[in-house]
């Protein structure tokens, strides 16, 4: 059977139990950093057979989109069903209409359809999480860029140096710059910004918080004649790196550009297993990193309640 939980501390006993605990995307305190307490409703999904618990998908209803979906929502990648893949069915029947899982493994949606194929359709939007393993490069980015070709290797160099002429100041810290990083995006986009919102911005600050607190923060701001004009937060655990907010003035040339080499270059003076630069968006393809399929589950399948919603 399955039953529903919605008491939050429960909520984390069950998270405790079932998560693997061997990524960033497993911690709780860094998932409730996602969590809005004002949007977010718990709503756990627990397999149990004999009263005892063997399964959970850690559902929460999001009251503003009208939505279920995984604990900390969209923006985590590469997430998993800690679930024994005979029994989707069985949470298939339970999940809620609009319940969207975003960006599973590959592999995790992969088992679920090769033992029922009937929800292939369930899975079919995909995207790609793109990475980098510094190891291969010798833990030094310029060597990487020989994949792009002698012509556009020199173009990326030049680029570099040019926006160096601009004797840029770089800081390394472990600052919460949450501010500088939504004021810049807010400068480049506007109304269109992502965190023109103040409830997405609220987010980004109550996960920067919480990484500044844990010690899990790496933070990197260049300043141009004084004035700091971009900005990289990361995630550093268990040797591994996400690059998840990062931002510059799009009035200097290249410094976005900058900003994402020096980021990889920290990542290669720590020598990291990986950095993650998460899914979507063009130049991380165009930069030849590596890349991994992801799955977004959705029931129903896309109509014209999601059709609307595809982006997170």
């Amino acid at each position: 059977m399955i039953r529903t939980e919605t008491d939050p501390q429960a909520c984390r006993t069950l998270w405790d139990q079932f998560s693997p605990r061997q990524n960033a995307w497993d911690d709780w305190d860094l998932m409730y950093a996602f969590h809005d307490q004002d949007r977010h409703r718990f709503h756990f999904l627990v397999h149990e057979e004999n009263a005892e618990a063997n399964g959970l998908v850690p559902l929460v209803f999001d009251t503003t989109q009208d939505r279920y979906m995984l604990m900390a929502g969209s923006y985590p990648d590469g997430r998993e069903l800690w679930i024994r893949h005979p029994d989707f069915p069985e949470f298939f029947e339970q999940f809620p209409d609009r319940t969207v899982l975003f960006d599973l493994r590959q592999g995790c949606a992969d088992d679920i359809v090769r033992i029922h194929p009937q929800y292939a359709d369930h899975f079919a939007e995909q995207d790609h999480r793109y990475f980098l393993v510094p190891a291969s490069f010798d833990f030094d980015f310029v060597n990487h860029l020989d994949v792009l070709g002698k012509d556009r290797k020199q173009k990326f160099l030049y680029d570099l140096r040019n926006i160096r002429k601009r004797e840029p100041q770089l800081d390394w810290s472990n600052d919460n710059e949450s501010d500088l990083f939504i004021e810049l995006v807010n400068r480049n986009f506007g109304a269109e910004s992502d965190y023109a919102n103040p409830d997405d911005a609220k987010e980004v600050r109550r996960v920067i918080g919480e990484l500044q607190s844990s010690g899990r923060l790496k933070t990197l701001t260049i300043s141009i004649d004084g004035v700091r004009q971009a900005v990289s937060m990361s995630l550093l655990q268990n040797n591994r790196m996400v690059a998840l907010y990062s931002s510059s003035n799009n009035d200097f040339n290249n410094l976005g550009k900058l900003l994402n080499v020096e980021t990889i270059q920290e990542a290669c003076r720590l020598r990291v297993d990986e950095i993650s630069y998460m899914t979507g968006m063009q130049w991380k393809a165009n930069w030849k990193m590596q890349s991994e399929v992801c799955c977004t589950f959705r029931k129903p399948v896309a109509t014209a309640w999601n059709q609307s919603n595809m982006n997170p």
